[in-house]
């Protein structure tokens, strides 16, 4: 019985034409993300499309696009014999309850396995497709999809339809279904939130997350390219109980289904329930009693409101708008744990960051709402079988249309102002009592409730056309995955993109700016279009049952008369006037290209102009820069000199000079003796030919005149301007010429320059290639600067150098900065309303003026910030060298980015990553004071000697500053602190090695590989310190600035300071082999640790000291570019440590450490045996992960006490 059952469902199911839509939905979306280059789920750099470890990924997420698919087949299958009827025939044979609840269960089971298999299908057609790059594919394995497919896809879709259906049987209602589908998707979102914003709990996650996200990360994270090219997960460990307990909650799901499931109970708790008073009779006709009919507009606006009124009680009333709010506010409560953390350290809860965490909490879950609510209030009637008699009432379609939709955005406002609620209840608690409700309504509220409005109206529309509501939402559905992927497909253009604006980014210094203008006029572009499709929804409404939508379109020409055409013309005369004002910001007065058109864009630069790159250029070694800012045109104006001299040893006959932004116009360019050779106006790329070669050692002037200045609005809100009404900050390559060619801002990606002709790679120039000492990697030479700046009375202006005058004229500040040592080419000018706090440090050059120019609502790490300079100055100074200046800033820049930046002497530091951190406890990581270090560290690391344009530079600067900081954060809170520190550095070394796109290189070849010279190079030089000594790693540090300070050509490589630091290993006269296969470990090859505890056990001695037995296991490996690991006998010292609590922990300190010696281990298994005068409770090897170790989360253990 059970089987037949099932049969007839599946049966059922499959000749049901949304089985095959959906199908073919999930067919077409695996298709293109297997052949176009731009939709990568779990590939991307050298991971395959179709590799294991991708099609994971991608089984992963259509296994959350399943949740409504499997909602609305499990609804079906339950309440399907109720709707037609046929159940009390049906429930009158001798059929059994269970074979009939577990039949049909099993039917809805496996026709959504037989859709899924849709994926797979689509993952093997894609792969075969003759267009896809063939660099993107790797060998198809069957049997590793197959497994996936077991894995990951069976087990999600057990417990999906086994939610679904049990949903389903205690409502006896399709809503019912689906808002469990919603509860479902938001707890799965929050559980995602909480994995990212919770590390120390993401193995908790890994167990409660219910499609295996969370346990696929655990089990693949450090992966290399090759593991995910050719390993399946591994059903194992954290993923196999994963899968365990889900399909058991599936089961217990299930089992609730089949208990609950009656054959005599028909209403559910999301169905309407039918009173069973007594009828009262009716009173005997009397044609006088009823009164005169009369429709008049009293009338109509009286049938409205009633009707309004009716539409928002019944969404307002269901059980479903309740839980979907109580839902709304887990969601945002959930995304709150933690807000913005970074190092786990918290941020204070600033109006803007809460707004952007309801934007993100809320990006979703109300057009999913808008568009599940429009398919019940349009099909309501339909539903109830009472289409023909309300069909039949004397009411305009237009009531019922307008009476919905209002409701939908009374639903919509409720849900958003109840997080904001929750959000400002959450400042409160917090301590912060700056509460900005405006800001609220104006930036959150109201423009976020148009929006999913306008997806409402959508769907109504949708809905209305549709023969069913199930055909409506799958419209809904392709829709917002077309919303999700359209911009990497080009289909960005605002004046096509239904609803979508250019945005509004938000910045405490500059609030919404003029950003605002653009989301306005969007809007009111996109309210009139959504008016029409009202009217259309008025035309085309479904009155009674027989009115099929081509009759409906027939009548649509008689119908679209009097007020309707009225409307519709007002509405669409406003759409088109809106629409030529868009796009003559978007398109005429700002320039406009979908992402193919900027590639091909680049393309061609690079065809046409890098052939110049290696051109001799003279270098500015002088500039004079008059710079008139006007915050609120947003407009800036520069007249500038440089003085260029021929560093290099023949003489130079022509100069390039280039603008390397749009936003900005060349005015005018005169240099002494030069015409215009050759003029490329595409690239604004100009080529000048001196009357007279210039000699070596000789100077030439040049002066230019530019303007840069945006109009209006852009397609999409552009912050690279860098002029605002508060907080400008615009480097000097976007307002002034450069002088050559280089490769900045050039294709990347291998498939994309092969798609235009290009050579597959560009790579930095070797290590051994002399010729590229010729410049360093910045593109910048050493240069004095005398800059001007002029701005607004009420703003500060700021830009490197000594300030020698500083007036106010006119509503006008001028302020000039002339720099007293040598400064690089490469640099940036401010402007805003600052605050200034000031400090000094009595530096070896005389004082120092330590200054933060920050916002006033911004003053908690003001101080931390000049500790930070003290406390880096103190360690610098003596360690490496003197400080070149008499001052030393950081400046505050709108959030709009985060980072922070070092150029000479000033650091621009944005509100969002460090002014904004929340140190109220004291056990949170200091990264405000790290992030400072790091960037002073920058002036000796790039401001005093700056690596050759070769693989290894940022070597020199970016891995040095990094070392900087945290021996300055080593000196603050000592040894036992900086492992928090060192942990996330390798965690994201680790990590990102996957999703390389080249290959990984050594750090001595290191090309701008950001993993690599930041995360890596932490590791790699705190070990080489730990091991050498801090005072050997530092004099070889001294030794290169001794070699290379403010010198140009030829710029150092890596191998010099490798070559100090294997000078000073060589002192080590016991121990310099070791210290120079150590140094080859770090800097020459790519060395990994599999590093683990085996077991830990202690046991107490007659004493009373405790006898500690370790079994540690260790292997050494060496690694190629691609990941492939060899390998190698392991016979090195490492770390070992007894601790009283976990090192890592925010309370660890000093006083928890029992025993920590530095022991010899080998290849294999190693027993250890030690005597502590306390019982320890964790144990491990390289427990502060000083090392590349492979997996470092099993390096320490708890201790087991034996008696």
């Amino acid at each position: 019985m059970l089987g037949r059952i099932a049969r007839f469902e599946i049966r059922y199911q499959m000749r049901g034409p949304a089985f095959w839509v959906c199908a073919l939905i999930f067919f077409t979306l695996t298709f293109l993300c297997m052949t176009v280059p731009a939709l990568q789920i779990g590939s991307g750099g050298n991971v395959h499309k179709n590799a294991p470890y991708a099609v994971a990924q991608l089984e992963q997420v259509f296994s959350v696009f399943s949740l409504f698919i499997c909602a609305a087949t499990a609804a079906n299958a339950v309440i399907r014999d109720e709707e037609t009827g046929f159940g009390q025939i049906l429930y009158a044979t001798r059929l059994r309850r269970l074979p009939y609840i577990f039949g049909r269960f099993l039917g809805v089971f496996v026709s959504c396995c037989l859709l899924f298999l849709s994926v797979p299908l689509g993952v093997l057609l894609g792969s075969l497709m003759p267009w896809v790059d063939p660099d993107t594919l790797g060998p198809l394995s069957l049997a590793a999809n197959l497994q996936t497919y077991a894995l990951i896809a069976v087990p999600n879709l057990f417990l999906v339809s086994a939610m679904m259906f049990a949903a389903a049987t205690l409502t006896r209602s399709m809503m019912g279904s689906y808002v469990a589908a919603v509860i479902l998707m938001v707890l799965w979102s929050i559980a995602t939130t909480m994995i990212g914003k919770l590390p120390r709990l993401e193995e908790t996650f890994g167990y409660l997350e219910p499609f295996g996200f969370g346990a696929t990360d655990l089990a693949t994270r450090y992966w290399t390219a090759v593991e995910r090219n050719t390993l399946a997960v591994p059903l194992s460990g954290i993923l196999l109980w994963n899968r365990v307990i889900w399909c058991g909650v599936g089961l217990a799901l299930l089992g609730l289904a089949a208990c609950l499931f009656s054959f005599t109970r028909r209403q559910g708790r999301f169905s309407r329930k039918r009173k069973s008073d007594s009828v009262e009779s009716p009173s005997a006709f009397s044609p006088h009693a009823l009164p005169r009919p009369c429709f008049n507009s009293a009338t109509r606006r009286l049938q409205y409101l009633t009707r309004l009124r009716f539409e928002v009680r019944q969404v307002m009333r269901s059980p479903a708008y309740v839980i979907l709010l109580l839902l709304g506010i887990v969601n945002t409560v959930g995304g709150l744990v933690d807000l913005d953390e970074m190092y786990g350290t918290p941020v204070w809860p600033v109006t803007r960051v809460m707004i952007q965490h309801l934007q993100g909490a809320f990006s979703m879950i109300p057009v999913i709402m808008g568009a599940f609510y429009a398919g019940e209030v349009v099909w309501r009637e339909q539903d109830r079988k009472m289409q023909e008699l309300v069909g039949a009432a004397p009411v305009p379609g237009w009531i019922f249309a307008l009476s919905k939709i209002p409701a939908i955005a009374i639903v919509l406002f409720t849900t958003l102002a109840v997080g904001v609620v929750v959000t400002v209840i959450y400042q409160l608690a917090h301590g912060y009592t700056h509460l900005e409700l405006v800001h609220y309504l104006l930036w959150f509220v109201l423009p976020t409730t148009v929006s999913t409005v306008l997806i409402s109206i959508l769907a109504v529309f949708f809905q209305v056309l549709s023969p069913q509501k199930f055909v409506g939402w799958g419209l809904m559905f392709l829709y917002m995955v077309l919303r999700l992927v359209g911009g990497t497909l080009g289909l960005d253009d605002i004046l096509y993109n239904y609803g979508r604006t250019p945005g509004m980014p938000l910045s405490d210094m500059n609030g919404a700016g003029t950003f605002w203008k653009g989301v306005l006029v969007c809007n009111l572009y996109w309210m009139c279009f959504a008016v029409i499709l009202i009217v259309l929804c008025h035309l085309l409404w479904r009155r009674g049952a027989a009115m099929t939508l081509r009759s409906r379109l027939l009548a649509l020409p008689q119908r679209l008369r009097g007020t309707p055409a009225f409307i519709a013309g007002t509405a669409f005369a406003g759409f088109a006037a809106l629409g030529v004002f868009i796009f003559i910001n978007t398109h005429v007065w700002n320039d406009y290209r979908t992402p193919d058109a900027r590639d091909r864009y680049m393309a061609d630069y690079e065809k046409a102009l890098l052939a110049y790159e290696h051109t001799p250029q003279p270098d500015v070694t002088a500039l004079r820069f008059d710079i008139d800012i006007h915050p609120k045109g947003p407009a800036m104006t520069v007249t500038g000199h440089y003085e260029l001299t021929n560093h290099l040893s023949v003489p130079i006959d022509h100069i390039h000079v280039r603008m390397e932004t749009q936003q900005t116009r060349l005015l005018d360019l005169r240099i002494a003796n030069a015409t215009l050779e050759r003029d490329y106006p595409r690239f604004r790329y100009r080529i000048y030919k001196l009357s007279q070669p210039l000699a070596p050692s000789a100077s030439i002037g040049l002066d230019f005149r530019t303007e840069r200045s945006q109009r209006g609005f852009t397609n999409s809100a552009d912050t690279n301007l860098g002029i605002f009404p508060n907080g400008t900050f615009v480097n000097k390559e976007d307002f002034a010429p450069t002088i050559g060619m280089t490769r900045d801002g050039l294709l990347q990606d291998r498939v994309k320059r092969r798609k235009y002709g290009l050579v597959p790679e560009l790579r930095m120039a070797k290590l051994e290639d002399r010729s590229a000492q010729a410049q360093n990697y910045i593109h910048a030479g050493w240069t004095t600067a005398d800059i001007t700046v002029t701005t607004d009375a009420d703003q500060t202006p700021i830009a490197p150098g000594d300030r020698v005058s500083d007036v106010t004229h006119d509503g006008r500040r001028t302020a000039r900065f002339v720099t007293s040592a040598p400064v690089l080419n490469f640099f940036a000018v401010q402007s805003a309303r600052y605050v200034e706090r000031h400090a000094t440090f009595d530096g070896t050059q005389g004082k120092i003026d330590l200054t933060v120019y920050y916002d006033p609502h911004h003053p908690w790490n003001v101080d931390r910030m000049l500790n930070g300079f003290r406390a880096g100055l103190k360690y610098y100074e003596p360690n490496f060298g003197p400080y070149q200046f008499h001052y030393a800033r950081i400046l505050e820049f709108p959030a709009y980015a985060s980072f922070a930046q070092a150029f000479a002497g000033t650091i621009p530091y944005s509100e969002g990553i460090g002014f904004i951190a929340n140190l109220s406890n004291p056990d949170n990581i200091d990264y405000v004071t790290y992030v400072t270090a790091h960037e002073l560290g920058h002036q000796w690391w790039a401001h005093q000697v700056v690596g050759a344009d070769m693989q290894g530079s940022t070597m020199l600067s970016e891995t040095l500053a990094q070392y900087s900081a945290l021996m300055t954060m080593r000196e603050m809170y000592g040894p036992d602190k900086i492992r928090r520190f060192l942990k996330y550095e390798l965690d994201s070394y680790l990590r990102s090695r996957g999703s390389e796109r080249l290959e990984e290189e050594p750090l001595e070849r290191v090309e701008n590989q950001q993993y690599i010279h930041y995360r890596k190079g932490s590791v790699v030089m705190y070990l080489l310190q730990d091991r050498l000594g801090p005072d050997k790693v530092n004099a070889a540090l001294r030794q290169l600035l001794t070699d290379y300070r403010f010198k140009g050509a030829p710029w150092p490589r890596s191998l010099d300071l490798i070559g100090d630091f294997r000078t000073q290993a060589g002192q080590m006269a016991p121990e310099n082999a070791r210290a120079q296969q150590l140094i080859s470990d770090l800097f020459e090859k790519i060395t990994l640790y599999d590093l683990r505890t085996l077991t830990a056990t202690s046991k107490r001695r007659a004493d009373g000291r405790f006898d500690v037995t370790l079994k540690v296991s260790a292997k050494k490996l060496y690694a190629d570019g691609k990941g492939r690991e060899t390998e190698t006998p392991l016979d090195e010292p490492v770390d070992i440590g007894l601790f009283t609590s976990m090192p890592g922990e925010a309370a660890f300190d000093r006083k928890n450490v029992l025993l920590f010696q530095r022991l010899p281990i080998h290849t294999g298994d190693n027993t250890l045996h030690f005597t502590v005068d306390h019982a320890p409770s964790f144990a491990g090897i390289d427990p502060y992960i000083k090392m590349v170790d492979r997996n470092p989360d099993d390096n320490i253990r708890a201790v087991t006490t034996t008696p």
